[in-house]
């Protein structure tokens, strides 16, 4: 029965919570009876659950009874058991009289009945009639409002079930005590959807949600599988598209107002007033501050107690809904005029609190229009720099302005202040779909700089983006200029992520033509985008002179101008710059500003990646990954992603190198990326490098070669020049090698950087030793050089493998021993497990055994080289479970079971299931 309570209920994320349900009615049907209670928050699905299993049981041949118990407890004594009693009256002719007059006395009201446990003992017996022709279910909805005298009978049959065809089931809230309570009664609880199982549903009932609405779904849903179906339906289908920006909060649907918007209607007044003040600020505030605005509105702290008591909101020093649902709730079922006095409200005590006063009083007090006081608590913030309180304020005074050309600079500028908090989505819903006004007064210009800004943040469509960017630059009235830094500097990035120089050229001609706009960071940062190489020496040089005056306090008080020049370090690989300024961005940014956040930390990634800090990448990446899966992700969270990819192909770890592979590049060329399609070609060449392989080219990915890219425009070209050159001479391909190391010595590339010097010279070597040219060693040795003055240890620790090699076949085995031994060191501390191996190999080729060392010793990769859906498989083979059983758990094939398991064993040096468990634990890899 399990499998079709799956089917029917379209609960499939509870799994489990079925499997079991569905073992105890078959338990019932084969004669052992069975009680069951399924436990639920609001909207949790129990009801749901149980509709469906009464559906499920009249298909399969069950008799079905259904009772209920009235809101409140407030039904008459033995109201429940008279509608179950009634049905069954007649199903058995044997009933002693006695027991039928007590069951009739008792369900016709209890008055002068002769013995209740008489009654219950009658409806056992005609129950237990009915169960012996057929199998039978008694089905109790909100069984926690059960009138008493039902409830006691309920309880005396569900300890009276065994050896029984009969099952009752009842529903109840979390932690409240029902009728089936006790005594071998199966409780299941419903806690909520996991990510996975909430996104199987919303597929399931929404199929056509856009991934960005889906994320928002999810968050506000928190697994209530109600809200979860509920949601998408009060959606515009634009906005299920994801082509109209998202309301905030979501509007909940019919359904979910009518199941949990009752405990909000029947708050007073005073209550939902403070519940809005509590919604207009994002559902979490401070108490202080809530009670201190509904004060000014003569409303008592008290007010918020019901709230409290029912369980609506939650916290001592910090208020916040117990659930995101609520403020959604909240939002909509206050009437209008509570959610105007909640913000006019909001905005007076804000203004306040930010110290600003206007001849002694407090803007609560002047009697100024609504609109007014949003205006003054806007200036307020954008004074102390708060981009998120300004966006708030400008936001509610567009609402509140009646002149057309009034709210459209309002909601210009609100957008223009979304932006400046690294909020892009918030950015696109105060400007999307409000019309502009034509005019000197109008905001066109700045309409369409916030949304080109915006939607590159969001949706990053690479071509599509430059040539808006472009012209949005530099057409229409735009107010303030804030706005326009933005623009120029994704108008550069465009140029980056296409591998063209040309979309960085417009914004440095347009920043130069004018002066007033922008600063020497952002200059800086569109130089860097234009022409790293190039121009290395002249940006290395203003970086320098900017990050002077930031040290003496003369400039660079915007952390976006950190941000900026930090991506302008790296770019001309000064690592040590780039870590010294992100590190410091991450100190003075607002937690909430997660656009320049997430930049920050795909620079991390990538200071990472370089100084071969891989185990900690690892970690980094894993966390933001899962943030990427929970709340959705853009093009610097695939740029985390890359990077672990890289690590990845370094290390061998195939399966899971190729799954990344595959989503970098489709990601790529989803969005028109080719700085991201060639990063994906670099990986694909190392994964065929460490396997051996002569032809690197993967299905779905261009191949590398020849060039892998100009090294002037493309990055990643730069950081794959010797894996490029690595693989043409692999295939013999003299005239591409050649024809790389020209191109590189024509840019010179060489003078760029320490980091880009070791790449020549390393290729320059290797193109030596492949046509055993006569100085051969010398440019090993200028490559030694270079890597004295490198910081990236794998980079290092290559060029001392390709030297060993070549030195053992000039027959120089100890100077070959020295640069083997160096090179294998380091693969064992960066777990580089492919390039390892072949230092390991050249040694052995010399008679010198492996180094010594913890790392080096493991002659399998073990449990740390195991996938994440291997390492769940190996568990649950390690306790016992069947391939069958396995994949049930995981829904995924018992073959699919087997082909991991065949792949696990020799990773981990075990022959079977029970040498599993403890070569897990030799590997700590249990839990």
């Amino acid at each position: 029965m399990a499998e079709a309570l799956v089917r029917a209920s379209g609960l499939r994320g509870y799994r489990d919570v079925l499997g079991e349900l569905g073992s105890a009615l078959d338990g019932a049907r084969d004669g052992r009876g069975s009680a069951v209670v399924i436990r639920g928050g609001p909207g949790s699905g129990k009801s749901t659950l149980l509709r469906r299993t009464a559906d499920v049981a009249v298909a399969e041949g069950w008799q079905v009874f259904q009772i209920s118990g009235v809101p409140g407890g407030a039904g008459p004594p033995f109201s429940a058991l008279r509608s179950l009693a009634y049905p069954v009256l007649n199903a058995s002719r044997d009933l002693p009289a006695a027991l039928r007059t007590a069951l009739l006395d008792t369900v016709a009201g209890g008055v002068g009945a002769t013995d209740a446990l008489l009654a219950y003992s009658g409806l056992r017996q005609l129950l237990l009639a009915v169960a012996r022709r057929r199998p039978t279910m008694v089905i109790v909805d909100d069984g926690q409002w059960l009138d008493l005298g039902s409830a006691k009978a309920l309880a005396f049959l569900a300890h009276r079930l065994s050896g029984s065809r009969l099952a009752l089931m009842a529903a109840s809230p979390l932690d409240i005590p029902g009728p089936l309570d006790g005594n071998g009664t199966l409780e299941l609880v419903l806690t909520g959807l996991d990510d996975r199982a909430a996104d199987l549903l919303l597929t399931d009932h929404h199929p056509d949600l856009a991934p960005g609405v889906r994320t928002a779904v999810t968050a506000t849903a928190q697994g209530n599988p109600l809200v979860l179906i509920d949601l998408p339906s009060a959606l515009t289908p634009a906005q299920r598209r994801g082509e109209a920006a998202l309301p905030d909060p979501l509007p909940v649907g019919v359904t979910v107002e009518r199941a949990l918007g009752g405990p909000f209607r029947d708050l007073s007044v005073d209550t939902r007033v403070m519940l809005s003040l509590l919604a207009t600020v994002d559902g979490e505030a401070t108490r202080k501050d809530v009670v201190s605005a509904a004060e000014a509105l003569g409303i008592d702290a008290d007010a918020l107690v019901p709230a409290e008591r029912t369980g609506l909101v939650t916290g001592e020093q910090v208020l916040r809904f117990s659930t995101p649902a609520y403020r959604c709730l909240a939002e909509a079922t206050a009437p209008a005029a509570v959610r105007r006095l909640a913000r006019s409200a909001w905005a007076d005590y804000g203004y306040t609190q930010l110290g600003q006063t206007r001849d002694g009083q407090a803007s609560a007090a002047s009697g100024e229009p609504a609109m007014k006081r949003f205006d003054a608590l806007a200036r307020a913030a954008l004074g102390r720099r708060d981009w998120g309180a300004g966006f708030r304020a400008l936001q509610r005074a567009g609402d509140a302005s009646t002149h057309p050309e009034q709210r459209s600079r309002r909601y210009a500028a609100a957008g223009e202040a979304a932006l400046r908090a690294g909020r892009p989505d918030e950015a696109l819903a105060v400007i999307r779909d409000r019309p502009a006004v034509d005019g000197p007064g109008g905001a066109d210009g700045s309409f369409e700089l916030v949304r080109t800004c915006a939607e590159f943040d969001t949706v990053c469509r690479v071509g599509r983006s430059s040539g808006e960017l472009a012209g949005a630059l530099s057409s229409g009235t735009v107010i303030g200029s804030e706005v326009r830094d933005e623009a120029a500097l994704r108008l550069a990035e465009t140029g980056s992520l296409r591998l063209s120089p040309e979309p960085a050229r417009i914004a440095l001609d347009w920043l130069e033509q004018h002066d007033g706009v922008g600063g020497e960071p952002l200059r800086i940062a569109v130089t860097a985008h234009l022409a790293p190489v190039t121009r290395a020496a002249e940006i290395r040089e203003r970086l320098f002179a900017a990050v002077g005056r930031f040290h003496e306090n003369s400039g660079l008080s915007d952390p976006r101008e950190l941000v900026w020049m930090a991506d302008a370090a790296l770019r001309i690989d000064e690592a040590g710059l780039a870590d010294l300024l992100v590190t410091t961005a991450l100190r003075r940014l607002d937690p909430n500003d997660h656009s320049r956040i997430r930049h920050c930390e795909a620079l991390q990634a990538d200071l990472m990646l370089s100084a071969g800090r891989w185990t900690e990448l690892r970690d980094f990446a894993a966390s933001r990954r899962e943030r990427t899966r929970r709340d959705g992700g853009g093009r610097h969270d695939i740029d985390v992603t890359s990077r672990l990819l890289l690590v990845y192909a370094c290390q061998g770890r195939y399966e899971q190198a190729e799954t990344l592979l595959h989503e970098v590049c489709r990601w790529g060329a989803e969005h028109g990326s080719a700085h991201h399609l060639h990063l994906a070609e670099h990986a694909a060449l190392l994964l065929a490098l460490a396997r051996g392989d002569d032809a690197p080219a993967r299905q779905g990915i261009p191949a590398p070669l020849p060039g892998g890219g100009d090294p002037v425009t493309s990055a990643e070209a730069r950081r794959a020049y010797v894996d490029v050159m690595r693989a043409a001479l692999a295939q013999g391909d003299t005239g591409a090698a050649r024809d790389l190391h020209a191109r590189a010595s024509a840019r010179r590339l060489e003078d760029v950087s320490a980091e880009t010097s070791l790449a020549v010279r390393h290729g320059a070597a290797l193109l030596a030793a492949y046509e055993d040219a006569a100085d051969a060693d010398e440019r090993f040795r200028r490559a030694l050089e270079a890597a004295s003055s490198s910081t990236r240890p794998f980079a290092r620790a290559r060029l001392a493998l390709d030297y060993g090699r070549w030195l053992r076949r000039q027959r120089e085995t100890a100077a070959a021993r020295t640069q083997l031994r160096a090179s294998q060191d380091v693969f064992v501390r960066l777990g580089a497990v492919p390039w390892r191996d072949m230092a390991l190999a050249e040694l052995r080729a010399i008679s010198v055994s492996a180094r010594d060392t913890a790392a080096g010793t493991v002659q399998s990769p073990g449990a740390a080289f195991l996938s994440a859906q291997e390492r769940r498989i190996a568990r649950l083979a390690a306790q016992g479970l069947s391939n069958r059983q396995i994949a049930d758990r995981l829904f995924i094939s018992p073959r699919t079971v087997g082909s991991h398991l065949y792949k696990v064993y020799p990773r981990l040096g075990v022959s079977s299931r029970r040498e599993l468990m403890h070569a897990l634990g030799k590997f700590g890899d249990l839990t």
